[in-house]
């Protein structure tokens, strides 16, 4: 896969991620980038189809390469890129940087950013989910501000956006891939270059009730770090690696 290939980018956390923006902009330095993403945080999701609504492109600007909003999930993003959008079939998929760690397989399975990636995988192409970890007292408000971070949390961004876009390049023999597999990467909040990057299973981890009672006498979803916190994982997940502040890399074998 030469300088020509072309990398599609997607996200669940919506088209004014500036954590997109960072990984659009790392891989498009070495590889023709097209973004097409969700015009709205879609988080949770997984890999979601929307079946009865109308699915309404758009170019967008703001970005150094070709880049569409969609009214719809990440999975949606990429099928109709692939299908519809881009010139040609993409070499690669690359989803994300997600605002937050999906890490473990509940959180894999919901994951919205895993879900485009999947998409992808289905296509038979190459590709990568890639979730960066946020400290739990800030996480509301960077998200609120679309992931508008500084100091540490941006060179942590940036050095996470350089360190997928390696990755990219070490998929370069993977192009004709028949199985279904998503290369899964979590990076620290304290991403460094010489950060380790540990080669993990995801962790097995049961959530219980996903859902609290609101005052309207309904349920909302209730996300607690202590699901996390209160788990013992083996030492070979990503949880684990997560816990040591390692970056780490999870393979999602579907077709098995």
């Amino acid at each position: 896969m030469g300088p020509e290939a072309t990398v599609l980018v997607t996200n669940d956390d919506g088209i004014g991620s500036r954590f997109l923006l960072e990984l659009a902009k790392a891989v498009g330095e070495r590889r023709k980038v097209f973004v097409c993403a969700p015009d709205g945080e879609r988080s949770w999701i997984g890999h979601a189809i929307t079946r009865h609504e109308r699915l309404i492109p758009q170019e967008v600007d703001g970005f150094d390469c070709p880049a569409w909003k969609v009214n719809g999930t990440p999975a949606d993003c990429v099928n109709l890129a692939i299908g519809h959008l881009l010139p040609k079939k993409p070499d690669v998929v690359v989803s994300g940087i997600n605002l937050g760690y999906n890490v473990t397989w509940p959180m894999i399975l919901s994951s919205g950013t895993v879900g485009g990636a999947l998409e992808g995988a289905l296509e038979g192409l190459p590709s990568i989910a890639a979730s960066m970890s946020l400290p739990v007292d800030c996480f509301d408000e960077i998200r609120e501000n679309h992931g508008e971070v500084k100091g540490s949390l941006l060179d942590s961004l940036l050095v996470s956006a350089r360190r997928t876009a390696d990755f990219v390049d070490e998929l370069a023999n993977d192009s004709c891939n028949e199985k279904i597999q998503v290369h899964n990467l979590n990076f620290p909040e304290n991403t460094k270059e010489e950060t380790p990057l540990a080669t993990v299973q995801p962790a097995h981890l049961k959530l219980g009730s996903l859902f609290s009672p609101d005052a309207e006498g309904g349920y909302r979803l209730l996300y607690r770090p202590e699901w996390l916190d209160d788990a013992d994982p083996a030492p070979d997940t990503d949880l684990a690696a997560l816990r040591q502040g390692y970056a780490s890399h999870a393979l999602l074998d579907f077709s098995v």
